[in-house]
């Protein structure tokens, strides 16, 4: 699962990265995005550009019929995106790219606490991770706000993540990016054959303590 991360790069940097249009020029960087909250995000706009956009996370599904969902949509299963009745239109219509520097995953030490470890790149450069999006429209008798959300698409860990927790984010690599973000791609195959786990190589972890809603850079400072 991937139930926190953060985005401490700039919008514009990551825009740059994936050759967006961003309009977010004051952004503060997030060292612990938890559910509920916004994730900044690359995705295709109506007129086939690529943007950067806020997103609530987790997903809402566009039939539910309150500003809520029934669902664990934190995280989408890569190995169940074909077969799930939730998961199935947006992996064929609604991908996105969800910009990180880095993420968090829990270590079961049979303890009702379990201590987080921190994941990110070992040369420190940002990524996208894998995800979908959707819009939820409330019923026209209820009236309310329109809203774009996202969940984070994750797959079997590698070697590094794989010694703290069972599964990982999926991180797309650049030459994946044009063919994931593309709605013209629908096959499944195709879309499922980018969803595989980060290289082994390249990625460090260290504890961090226990679970925090603070937002700081203490968050990701080594507790060893």
């Amino acid at each position: 699962m991937c139930g926190r991360f953060t985005q401490i790069t700039t919008p514009v940097r990551f825009a740059e990265l994936a050759n967006a249009r961003c309009e977010f020029l004051v952004f503060p960087p997030r060292y612990n995005i938890l559910p509920g909250q916004k994730a900044l995000v690359c995705r295709i706009d109506p007129a086939g550009e690529r943007e950067m956009a806020l997103l609530r996370w987790p997903y809402t599904p566009p039939f539910e019929k309150q500003p809520k969902t029934r669902y664990s949509t934190i995280n989408a299963k890569a190995e169940t995106l074909t077969t799930s009745r939730l998961w199935r239109f947006p992996f064929q219509y609604f991908r996105c790219l969800i910009a990180a520097d880095g993420f968090y995953e829990p270590k079961d030490t049979g303890e009702k606490r379990k201590p987080q470890y921190y994941f990110r790149r070992r040369d420190g450069e940002p990524f996208f991770m894998a995800g979908l999006w959707g819009r939820w429209e409330p019923p026209e008798e209820e009236g309310g706000e329109a809203f774009d959300s996202c969940a984070i698409i994750t797959t079997e860990a590698n070697a590094a993540i794989g010694e703290v927790h069972p599964r990982m984010p999926v991180i797309l690599p650049p030459d994946a990016w044009a063919q994931w973000l593309d709605p013209a791609v629908t096959d499944s195959e195709q879309l499922q054959a980018l969803l595989g786990s980060a290289p082994d190589e390249g990625w460090e972890g260290y504890p961090v303590g226990y679970y925090t809603r603070e937002d700081s850079p203490q968050v990701i400072e080594c507790q060893n």
